[in-house]
């Protein structure tokens, strides 16, 4: 069976890795994981994923949004897809949109935690089909 794309994932939480990583793979996808911000840096220049799942907050408040930033200024990576997870809803009751903070944070889409598999996996296809159609 082939994959359906390279999915990596990003998360200091060993138990979403888990999770997710199982979930993705029961879906076609090869998956990299990482569990910071410098080891996910990393993992992008040796995998060259087609879409990367990051956590927000890691060794920092701001990780997520600082990966981000380099990888879509980066030439070579800028195309890959983001999708951030975040538990920052949960924790302060603000909440990201791709309409009020897409502008300035450098992702594609945003999920809040606990993220349902089904709804990951949904806007994970939707992400792959715009960078797929935009070839």
């Amino acid at each position: 069976m082939s994959s359906k794309g390279k999915i990596l994932l990003v998360d200091d939480d060993p138990d979403f890795l888990d999770l997710h990583t199982a979930v993705l793979k029961n879906h076609g996808y090869e998956v990299f994981t990482a569990t910071s911000g410098r080891e996910g840096l990393e993992r992008v220049r040796t995998e060259m994923p087609d879409a990367i799942i990051l956590d927000l907050m890691m060794e920092k408040h701001d990780t997520g949004f600082l990966f981000s930033q380099k990888i879509k200024t980066d030439p070579l990576f800028k195309e890959i897809p983001i999708l951030m997870v975040t538990s920052v809803a949960e924790a302060t009751g603000y909440r990201f949109s791709l309409q009020d903070d897409g502008y300035w944070m450098k992702t594609d889409d945003f999920l809040d935690k606990p993220v349902k598999p089904e709804v990951l996996l949904e806007r994970l296809d939707s992400l792959l089909k715009k960078r797929r159609d935009a070839r």
